[in-house]
């Protein structure tokens, strides 16, 4: 009998039927039983004898690959493989899948939400409101402001047009796009009411390290639906305790779950790795991804 891993947390919470018909064909499904990302050693212990797995943002370096002897078909549901090791996986005739259904819409629209949030301090008044304080707190709009986007890819993209759409300005930098002085790092730090960073992964260094992070004007918002590793984490906690800059949102982090120090700012944001998680894009991919198995 085949075996079908699915690492990724919570998949299925919607609908068991493919799962099911994977089920009558033979194929034994194991679900994460632990509800969170799997570090090296319970990925080894719960998929080391599979043949297939589905995989979410674990990691699936050399070490772990060369111990999963049966495995014959990796598929990465949602965005970026900067977790796999793809040397490996090719020389090794492991077949790769990589979803094609892509969370510009639910990553950009929860992006819009952190802006309209931090801006008009939602998330403070919620909070005092529950604890029983009466404090009218002054907010700003989004209209007329200037919103910096790093990363023009779909997300970046599909985000100007929703900033746009509410009367405010934006500066794009991206490593594609021909080089002038309106739209270099720099520039769009320095000139940037709110910073959204829509990279994918460099492995070589953090774009915004703890000089470019002192750049960012003393009233603007910072935002990261991207990877951690792109964000100096320690500098920009410094920032906001210092209150050096008004705010950030911030939806991933080096270790998950996470419980650190950000999580007793009150000018910090945060979600658990959220950013594709809507019902109508994680539907779209589980069914890509089972369809695939249910085909072999």
């Amino acid at each position: 009998m085949k075996k079908l891993f699915i690492a990724t947390s919570t998949f299925s919470e919607l609908s068991n039927e493919k799962i099911n018909l994977l089920k009558k064909k033979g194929i034994l499904v194991i679900k994460n039983p632990l509800k969170r990302k799997l570090d090296k050693k319970n990925l080894l212990k719960l998929a080391k004898d599979t043949d297939y797995i589905i995989a979410g943002t674990e990691e699936y370096n050399r070490e772990v690959l060369s111990k999963m002897h049966n495995l014959k078909i990796l598929y990465r549901l949602g965005s970026g493989i900067n977790n796999l090791d793809i040397n490996y996986i090719k020389t090794n005739n492991i077949k790769l899948n990589v979803s094609k259904i892509t969370p510009e819409i639910s990553v950009a629209e929860l992006i819009l939400g952190y802006i309209l949030v931090l801006l008009r301090k939602i998330h403070v008044s919620d909070y005092e409101m529950k604890n029983k304080i009466w404090n009218k707190q002054m907010g700003s709009n989004l209209y007329g402001k200037t919103v910096g986007i790093i990363g023009y890819g779909k997300i970046g993209k599909y985000l100007s047009k929703l900033i746009k759409a509410f009367g405010a300005k934006v500066i794009i930098n991206d490593i594609k796009l021909q080089k002038n002085k309106k739209n270099s790092l720099n520039y769009l730090l320095k000139n940037s009411d709110i910073v959204s960073i829509n990279v994918s992964v460099n492995k070589s260094k953090k774009i915004l390290n703890k000089a470019k992070l002192n750049l960012l004007k003393k009233n603007s918002l910072l935002i990261n639906t991207s990877r951690p590793e792109v964000l100096d984490y320690n500098h920009l906690y410094n920032l906001l305790k210092k209150k050096k800059i008004n705010g950030a949102a911030l939806d991933v982090f080096e270790v998950e779950p996470y419980y650190g120090k950000f999580c007793g700012l009150k000018n910090a944001l945060l979600t658990p790795h959220i950013g594709g998680y809507s019902k109508e894009i994680r539907s779209k991919m589980e069914i890509e991804a089972l369809n695939l198995f249910e085909n072999l």
